[in-house]
């Protein structure tokens, strides 16, 4: 039999001591609107934008990222007092962000809400997010960095809409670690994934190719967790 090689990829944003307890309701956005500022709800603004052709009839399409000027999280945990364990809540201030497609609709003079995801982009000091619509897909670019620890990454993912929903097409990263790099790539539409690690300045790279025939694309509502992001997973190799 040959061996499966489970591959997780996930974007680390951050870690949070304690279990949060998630109590955030998303707000509810509206279906149909005359421009971007119609989705916004109440308590949110808008922090990015894009616009491009993404369903391939020619009108301009609408991607964009609205962030709560105040929203709370939650998290619980227990001690001690005297001898008998209380449990206890903990509540600080967290941003949310939201990302919000609309399709353009010519013959309304309107814009039709597409997709509405609570987990694609995180508001987390020091990761940078930009949003593009290129080549009829949309492309979320993920970037941090730290001076202090020699570290840098940058990773993408292009969504193409198909059979009404946002498939993903292509996922690409690049990360340094001190000395140490690794670059991945996940091709959906060429059913390749390209894993390359080294050292910089020690020569060639060890670089590792495997076809994924058998590994299905992504939709954008699979993202449920906005800390840890499941790419690909039962590669036979």
């Amino acid at each position: 039999m040959r061996p499966i090689l489970t591959i997780v990829l996930f974007l680390k944003l951050g870690l949070v001591l304690g279990q949060p307890v998630n109590y955030f309701v998303p707000p509810e956005i509206l279906k149909v609107g005359k421009t971007m500022s119609s989705f916004v709800p109440n308590g949110w603004t808008i922090v990015d934008s894009t616009k491009g052709d993404l369903n391939g009839d020619h009108n301009l399409d609408i991607a964009f990222v609205i962030e709560s000027k105040d929203s709370l999280i939650t998290y619980s945990f227990s001690e001690f007092e005297g001898e008998q364990r209380v449990n206890r809540m903990y509540t600080e201030k967290y941003p949310r962000s939201i990302l919000i497609i609309a399709f353009s609709n010519s013959t309304k003079d309107s814009l039709n809400l597409i997709e509405q995801s609570n987990s694609m982009i995180h508001a987390r000091i020091g990761l940078n997010t930009k949003i593009e619509i290129e080549n009829n897909l949309l492309k979320i670019e993920y970037n941090s960095s730290s001076s202090a620890y020699n570290h840098s990454s940058n990773s993408n993912y292009y969504f193409s809409y198909q059979n009404k929903q946002f498939l993903l097409n292509k996922f690409d990263s690049f990360r340094q670690d001190y000395e140490w790099t690794e670059n991945c790539i996940i091709d959906f539409i060429s059913k390749i994934f390209v894993l390359t690690k080294g050292k910089v300045n020690a020569g060639k790279p060890a670089t590792v190719w495997k076809n994924i025939d058998d590994i299905e694309p992504k939709t954008m509502t699979e993202f449920k967790e906005p800390g840890y992001w499941y790419i690909a997973e039962g590669i036979m190799i």
